[in-house]
């Protein structure tokens, strides 16, 4: 799954990117890193998280009108697929150090977790105010607007 780091709209603005997030090795474990202004430059109004995800579950399926994420795997593995209407890439995502920022506006798709995955996601709004787009055609759509 060799793709470009990142991704932009037509309009040019970002889409997603994937970034290296700061680890410590130390004698007892590596300490992760995700400082705002470098790993993401959003506030941070929601974290959550998946664990315990069923072997062939698919998650995702679907867009955000409005919303920027930080996505990073803390254990285990998993694959995310991403479509921002004119580019689309699989990432492996595992628990290397690397984190990936997500528009909202970009359809994704999670599935292949491994058994021991866990994913954190870092949001800029409460969930009662997003707007979830669960509908491919209405996603790509809205990409025309």
């Amino acid at each position: 799954m060799n793709h470009p780091e990142k991704a932009h709209f037509e309009n040019g603005e970002l889409a997603w990117q994937l970034k290296e997030t700061k680890t410590i090795a130390e004698t007892s474990g590596v300490l992760g890193v995700a400082e705002y202004g470098e790993a993401f430059d959003f506030p941070v109004k929601r974290i959550f998280y998946l664990t315990n995800i069923q072997k062939d579950a698919v998650r995702g399926c679907h867009a955000h009108a409005d919303l920027h994420q930080l996505v990073l795997c803390l254990s285990g593995s998993f694959e995310i697929s991403l479509d921002c209407g004119i580019n689309k890439a699989t990432y492996a995502m595992c628990h290397s150090g690397q984190s990936l920022y997500l528009d909202g506006r970009v359809w994704r798709e999670m599935r292949h977790f491994s058994r021991d995955a866990v994913m954190l996601v870092l949001c800029d709004r409460e969930y009662r105010y997003d707007d979830v787009v669960r509908d491919y055609k209405t996603f790509k759509s809205n990409l025309k607007l």
